[in-house]
């Protein structure tokens, strides 16, 4: 599996919480529904597995292939490093400070509404970090110079 396949799949995972998961939850806050954190359906599975390895496997790549490759490409490269280290840091703190909260039959709807909508505030930078650093990886494997590139290789 590529890179890039790994940050399309935890994109995906955070739009679909950003999309359903979250509007339900800020139009219906109901404490103590959300699962365990290691219970079936919990999102840790989700991203537990996925998000590190994908900031592991950006180094490793960068590490591995980029003193032979183009100033620009190490740049996209390092951007995307530092947009998914942005991702996976936001995630961590959601996961751990924010996502006890919608366990907690104690709590009232307003306090956990509130909290739902910091989790759709911190996982919508989450979004544009993971976002940002597919763009800059699939960007940098494109010509610097476009559509000029491919015209100049073309026999005349």
């Amino acid at each position: 599996m590529t890179l890039t396949a790994l940050l399309c799949m935890w994109l995906f995972g955070n739009l679909y919480e950003e999309l359903v998961t979250n509007p339900q939850l800020i139009a219906n806050p109901r404490p103590g529904t959300l699962v365990g954190a290691f219970a079936v359906g919990s999102p840790v599975y989700y991203y537990l597995p996925w998000a590190p390895f994908c900031v592991v496997l950006a180094v490793v790549l960068r590490l591995r292939f980029g003193h032979s490759a183009p100033a620009r490409v190490r740049r996209a490269w390092n951007g995307a490093i530092g947009s998914i280290a942005v991702g996976v840091v936001t995630k961590m703190i959601l996961i751990t400070q924010v996502n006890p909260v919608f366990r907690d039959p104690a709590l009232s709807p307003e306090f956990v509404h509130n909290r739902a909508v910091w989790w759709a505030f911190g996982n919508g930078i989450a979004i544009i970090a993971v976002a940002t650093a597919l763009v800059l990886l699939t960007s940098s494997r494109r010509p610097p110079t476009g559509g000029d590139a491919l015209a100049s290789s073309r026999p005349r």
